[in-house]
């Protein structure tokens, strides 16, 4: 019934009976957890796995397409009147429902949402599922998964997957947290490795002097748990320093193409240098602007437009917008675009030749 109603709104008496709007936000105004293009959650459960990380059980709509272990989703909350995005892998499913885990952090509104002010019953909007930080078609001997606080969200998505395709071959968890009361997901952890030989759980509790591993990570935490990097499949996920270290190990040893990375912060993004102030055209709402030094997204909000955005870092990608002409960079790598049409993220983009934008 709810996928007629879909292919309703899109008929062109629905469009002329709306018009000035669309059938899609009448449907929402009157329906708020149907309508609309987008996905909406209901809240379902709240669990506080430690004292500053929550798992959010959502019940989605009938437009959620399902996601593979690993993926993550763009959830949007509204906190004061005003929408914030933020990404969040899908670390488990409840009866069918995929379950979100936020760790709160200073300043972090949907994160201390998440902790402190979420009620069952609330309606979230989440995107569909993406990213890549899911397991091989075909699965190696050995797997490496490490993380650090919060990064254990998608290793342990990985680690039930495996479990559940009843996987024979060696796992090593390798798990960074500054005690054990930190450490989401420590029991459950600690149930697959006592139920499955060959799932074995290292705890490194970097603020801890008396524990056997501690600090961050080294190439000796690799040495004492016999890891096998040239043949192991690995996967890494956590703050930026720890990402950064195992990368660089990984390619010192010749094994980068072993490794997968899941970064749940943007990399440090380099000065801006292209201050010149190239013209801006915003198509759609006959704008046109200079912002020198400033991304897409600041020159967009300076001439008065309210673009969707989220994490204003490049993760989310709530901020895409099709680039039909022109040239930008990314603020992050430095990594020049086409010339041509292609969607872009206007929150770490800077032109650097005069840019048409569909906005």
């Amino acid at each position: 019934m709810l996928n007629l109603i879909d292919h309703a709104l899109k008929s062109p008496l629905a469009r002329i009976l709306t018009w000035p709007h669309t059938p899609e936000s009448y449907l929402e105004f009157l329906a708020p957890k149907v309508g609309g293009k987008s996905v909406k959650a209901t809240v379902k459960a709240v669990r506080q796995e430690t004292d500053r990380a929550a798992s959010l059980v959502l019940a989605p709509n009938h437009r959620w397409d399902g996601h593979v272990p690993g993926q993550y989703v763009s959830l949007t909350v509204s906190l004061n009147g005003r929408r914030h995005t933020r990404c969040f892998t899908v670390s488990a499913v409840e009866d069918g429902c995929p379950v979100v885990t936020i760790q709160s952090h200073a300043n972090g509104k949907v994160s201390n949402w998440a902790n402190e002010s979420v009620w069952v019953g609330d309606t979230v909007e989440i995107s569909q599922a993406c990213g890549d930080f899911v397991l091989p078609a075909q699965l190696p001997e050995r797997f490496l998964l490490i993380a650090g606080g919060s990064g254990i969200t998608p290793v342990r998505a990985l680690t039930d997957a495996l479990v559940a395709a009843d996987y024979a071959g060696q796992v090593d968890i390798l798990y960074y947290v500054p005690a054990a009361k930190d450490a989401i997901f420590l029991a459950h952890l600690k149930a697959v490795t006592e139920s499955h030989p060959n799932f074995r759980l290292h705890l490194v509790k970097t603020r801890d002097t008396r524990s056997k591993l501690q600090g961050h990570f080294s190439a000796a935490h690799l040495k004492a748990i016999g890891a096998d990097i040239g043949g192991s499949a690995a996967y890494v996920c956590g703050p930026a320093g720890l990402i950064e270290a195992v990368e660089q190990h990984w390619t010192d040893a010749g094994q980068a193409s072993r490794l997968t990375l899941e970064r749940f912060q943007a990399v440090k993004a380099p000065a801006i240098t292209d201050a010149a102030g190239m013209p801006v055209e915003f198509t759609d709402s006959g704008v046109t602007t200079t912002a020198p030094g400033r991304t897409l997204l600041e020159a967009a909000e300076g001439a008065g437009l309210t673009p969707n955005n989220g994490c204003r870092q490049g993760i989310c990608r709530t901020c895409t917008c099709r680039k039909t002409s022109g040239q930008v960079r990314d603020i992050r790598t430095g990594e020049l675009s086409g010339t041509g049409e292609e969607d872009i993220a206007i929150c770490v983009s800077v032109p650097v030749t005069p840019v048409t934008i569909e906005l």
